[in-house]
Parts: C-alpha cells; sequence; structure tokens
C-alpha cells in the first residue's frame, strides 16, 4: 500500500478539524443533500404556459434555463431561442428568476414551445432536470439539449454545429471540455442522443433527482463529476472543440510565431499571453471558454460566456474590442448584448 493510499481515507477528518471553511461547506453540503431527500423527487415548476410552437410530437428537444432578478427576457435570450429553433429544435424555456411579470411571459411564448416558471431549487441542473420532465413523450425523443443563458450567441448557425455532434462518435456531447479537478464536458451545453436518454443511468438521474441547493454540491456532483458517471455507465463522451487541441494549437502558434518576442505586443498583453504558455507548459488546466474565447469565436464558436464580458476573470486586455471578433465572422447583432450589459454592470465598461 502506498503512503497515499494510506493517508487518503484521513483527508476528510483533516479538513474537518483544521480547515473551518472546509467544515462548513460539508455541513451545508450534507444540509442540502439530507433536506432535497425528504422532499424528493418532486418538480419545482409553479406553472407553466403554452408557446406558439408545437411540441407534442416533437423529436428533438432544448430545454433553455433562464434566471434574471426582475424576470426579464432580454433581447439575447430572444435571439438564442430562435437559433434552436432554427436548428430543427422545440424550445421549452425554464425561469428561474424571482419574479416573472406576464409581459415577459407573452415576450417568452412567442418564441418557444412552452414556458414553465419554477422554485429557484438545484441551480441550472435542477432546471434542466424539470424541463426534462415537461417533455411529453420521452421516449419518442431522438436528441435532448440542455442549456443555460450564461452564455450570449449563437454568433453561428447551430444546426451544422449539431450536425458535427455525431451520434455516431459519442452519446453525450458538450460544445466544449475542461480539466480542471477532473475532466468533464462543460454543463452550459449538453446535447444527449438517443442512447444516453434511453440509458438507465440518465434514466434513473432524471426520476430520482434530488433537488440539492448547495452550490458547491452541484459542482463537484454535477458540473464537474457527471461526465465521469456517464462514462461509468457505458455511455461515450466527447466535446464539440476540445482542450487539448486548442492548448497545442495556442502554444505552436506562440513559439512558431515568436509572438512573445514581438517588440510591438503591449507589455499587458504579453504578460498575459507569457502566463497562459507557462499554464500550458507545466499541464495546468485553463477554463477554454475565459482564456481561448477570442479563438474560439473566430474558429467558428458559437458563443461568449457571459462572464468574460462582466468580469473579465483572466484580465484579458483591450476587452472592449470583443463586438469586433464576433463582427469579423458573424452578423449577429452584438448592440443587443449591449443592452443587456447596461441593465447589469455597474461601474464596468465594456
Amino acid at each position: 500500500m502506498t503512503l497515499r493510499r494510506f493517508f487518503r481515507p484521513l483527508k476528510w477528518p483533516w479538513r474537518w478539524v483544521f480547515d473551518q471553511r472546509e467544515r462548513k461547506d460539508y455541513i451545508a453540503q450534507a444540509t442540502s443533500w439530507a433536506i432535497a431527500s425528504m422532499i424528493g423527487a418532486r418538480s419545482m415548476v409553479k406553472q407553466t404556459w403554452a408557446g406558439a410552437f408545437p411540441l407534442e410530437g416533437e423529436k428533438d428537444v432544448a430545454v433553455l434555463v433562464t434566471w434574471d432578478t426582475k424576470g426579464r427576457i432580454h433581447d439575447f435570450l430572444i435571439e438564442h431561442m430562435k437559433s434552436l429553433r432554427a436548428a430543427g429544435r422545440a424550445v421549452i424555456l425554464v425561469s428561474n428568476s424571482p419574479e416573472f411579470p406576464e409581459s415577459e411571459i407573452e415576450r417568452a411564448r412567442a418564441h418557444c414551445a412552452l414556458v414553465a416558471w419554477r422554485h429557484n431549487r438545484g441551480y441550472d441542473f435542477g432546471a434542466y432536470r424539470d424541463g426534462v420532465r415537461l417533455v411529453p413523450d420521452y421516449d419518442a425523443l431522438d436528441s435532448l439539449i440542455v442549456l443555460n443563458d450564461s452564455v450570449y450567441g449563437a454568433f453561428q448557425p447551430l444546426k451544422p454545429l449539431i450536425k458535427r455532434m455525431d451520434a455516431r462518435k459519442a452519446d453525450v456531447w458538450g460544445m466544449t471540455d475542461s480539466w480542471d479537478t477532473k475532466w468533464h464536458l462543460q454543463s452550459y451545453f449538453l446535447l444527449f442522443h438517443k442512447t444516453a436518454l434511453h440509458s438507465k443511468f440518465v434514466k434513473s438521474l432524471w426520476e430520482n433527482w434530488k433537488h440539492v441547493q448547495s452550490k458547491s454540491w452541484v459542482i463537484n456532483t454535477l458540473e464537474i463529476g457527471l461526465t465521469g458517471r456517464f462514462e461509468r455507465a457505458g455511455l461515450r463522451c466527447a466535446p464539440a472543440w476540445r482542450y487539448r487541441d486548442l492548448v497545442t494549437g495556442f502554444a505552436a502558434t506562440m513559439r512558431d510565431n515568436k509572438i512573445l518576442a514581438d517588440e510591438t505586443l503591449p507589455k499587458q498583453h504579453k504578460k498575459l499571453l507569457a502566463h497562459m504558455l507557462h499554464l500550458a507548459d507545466a499541464g495546468a488546466p485553463m477554463n477554454p471558454c475565459h482564456f481561448f474565447w477570442d479563438g474560439l469565436i473566430v474558429d467558428g464558436f458559437p458563443y461568449i460566456k457571459r462572464e468574460v464580458l462582466t468580469s473579465n476573470p483572466i484580465g484579458m486586455p483591450r476587452l472592449y474590442e470583443w463586438n469586433e471578433v464576433v463582427e469579423s465572422v458573424s452578423d449577429y447583432d452584438t448592440d443587443q448584448i449591449v443592452r443587456h450589459l447596461r441593465t447589469i454592470l455597474k461601474n464596468r465598461v465594456v
């Protein structure tokens, strides 16, 4: 027995004794899980409204989850629904918002097949599950997409991109993957083909759901942990844009073009690129949607994560040029993104 295997069982007791923050988090997760177990698998949906498009008999469905402090249906979200419909998807819009004015409900109904408003328990994954349970004939589905409004787009038609997500190559697809903590598909967009939808594990996942109200639990167990559970259940998982391709392409471009030796490159930009190259060489995972957002868009990726613009998590210089990147490859109306940013940003301009 190696020392690592010997000490592994001591990890949690050690953290419990010496790390107060970890201790509070474990207690919160355990308490949330216990409460969710008592509540059971019932739906958190408060009310539904039929939309302008059919849902009955549809074989390709998208469950789109949104949250807004005032329950607003923003222009960028309507554009996203239009993109999904153009890709042949019947859209179920699930709102986790604390309020949902009638005017916004009517605005949403005009662009989807069904609108649902629910208590925000279990966060986005809880809403994914409740949206899936609203599909009239789940067993007749050929494919199902679950996605959320943490992205702006789509900048490119989704139909050819979805076609690339071939059922012969994988049963569950994501747009991107991440190696942070452990390898997983990023959960802002997941596509399930028929094999996955009818698998015992996935059916059990929807039927025996626990609406755990702990972000740490949702991140660790679902956002990060779910891909591994899919694979252990025999399902093949794949991203449309592989992180390993992105990082090796970035490193090769940096070295082949001797970019860091360019004296005209602004100091702040050079510092970030050098840091990224160091992380790549060290094998340290980077969030592809943060570090490679511009290269992804140029390569045909249909989205930009909202947090890239709202908080600039990696300190990307000259981020105010984001709209030029989008407009160089797409006719998407970037003004609708600007209109949304005006409503949510404080003391920040992008």
